[in-house]
């Protein structure tokens, strides 16, 4: 059995209309033109982040969700959520494409204390930005943040 060895034999491939000339050269094809791009690197001027309207989404928001209210501890995450959630939702009908919307709100009882706050983000400072404000009354500090971070 080991004088037996089998051998495949490759099929023959014909190539029709290969474009081929006598001499063995295909011609050369020319070169089509570059389609423009299909995603967008960086927001044309008019699409970039909103900062004035923003600001002004959050000013209005705290200020409607706020006033005349005493600080209550066991109030005070549903009021952080609802001032959250109300600025995104507002924020979002601005309709920045390709634009996160992150909303951070914090509320704490005014006591005479001081409090200090820092925050960190890699981000692109010629696409990506934020906006933010301080809401006080006699009992209520309440600092609300906005960013907008474009979407590559």
């Amino acid at each position: 059995m080991a004088d037996e060895e089998v051998v495949e034999e490759e099929p023959d491939i014909v190539h029709v209309g290969s474009g081929e000339s006598e001499s063995g050269l295909s011609p050369i094809e020319p070169a089509k033109p570059i389609a423009p791009t299909k995603y967008d690197v960086r927001p044309s001027l008019g699409e970039k982040f909103q900062k004035e309207n923003v600001w002004e989404i959050i000013v209005l928001t705290m200020s409607e969700q706020l006033s005349g209210r005493q600080y209550r501890a066991d109030e005070a995450p549903k009021w952080a959520k609802s001032i959250s959630n109300a600025v995104r939702q507002r924020v979002q009908e601005l309709d920045m494409k390709r634009y996160k919307i992150l909303v951070q709100t914090t509320i704490v009882e005014m006591k005479g204390a001081g409090i200090k706050s820092v925050q960190r983000c890699i981000w692109d400072p010629e696409t990506d930005s934020y906006a933010d404000d301080l809401y006080r009354n006699d009992s209520i500090c309440c600092y609300t943040v906005v960013y907008g971070t474009y979407m590559y």
